[in-house]
């Protein structure tokens, strides 16, 4: 059986943490979960589109339950905005929301020590594809432990990465030991024209070293790689 729109929105708001933040693709709205069964919209792009979109994800969302409380919405101007505008306000606004991110003891994520997360494969799930056919999808979260009531907090990774810096996010360390780091373009021809390559990889879908199923983010990068 395929999976409805209703399907997709009750999965998609159930994984949503308390203050996480959900941005329908090309719609132009930003939602933040506020409770249990709650969203609040907080921002809107002034389009024909976001205004369409608006009304039906609000019967979407009801239609499952949900609440969504529109009485503090921002109405943003982005007809004179460059893609890269809007994308930098994006990223800031998904930090923003990220700092507000707690633990269930109040500690906030961002205190947490980011550099220990743990990479972890959680299985594989059925998604539902644009065109309404499913696939098979791995599923990966970065578990981090909070350091005052020692609870294990697993991350999507996107989320993770709104906690961390490009540094943390491109370094992987394996159970094994092994860490690889992802390469700039001209970290690459550094090492090339040095002829110090016997430590670069091209990773696949395991650790080249001892094995380790590698997170897709890591999968076809060049890489640094140490040993401990």
């Amino acid at each position: 059986m395929s999976e409805t729109p209703e399907d997709t929105v009750r999965t998609i708001l159930n994984r949503l943490r308390e203050g996480g933040l959900w941005q329908p693709a090309g719609l132009g709205l930003s939602y933040v979960r506020t409770g249990d069964d709650s969203i609040m919209l907080g921002v809107q792009e002034n389009t024909a589109i976001a205004a369409q979109a608006r009304i039906r994800m609000r019967k979407l969302v009801e239609s499952i339950g949900w609440r969504v409380d529109e009485s503090d919405v921002t109405v943003v101007d982005v007809a004179a905005k460059t893609p890269e505008e809007r994308s930098s306000e994006e990223r800031i606004l998904r930090e923003n929301v990220a700092k507000n991110w707690k633990c269930a003891c109040g500690t906030a994520l961002v205190s947490f020590p980011l550099e220990e997360g743990v990479w972890t494969h959680d299985g594989q799930e059925e998604m539902l594809l644009p065109n309404g056919e499913t696939e098979m999808v791995e599923q990966w979260s970065v578990v981090i432990t909070c350091p005052v009531c020692k609870a294990c907090v697993p991350c999507q990774p996107h989320d993770y990465s709104l906690l961390v810096d490009d540094e943390q996010m491109n370094t992987y360390r394996t159970s094994g030991g092994t860490t690889h780091v992802i390469l700039t373009r001209d970290e690459i021809i550094k090492h090339v024209d040095d002829m110090t390559t016997s430590s670069i990889h091209i990773l696949g879908t395991n650790c080249p070293i001892d094995g380790d199923l590698l997170p897709p983010r890591f999968r076809g990068k060049v890489v640094f790689t140490t040993v401990e």
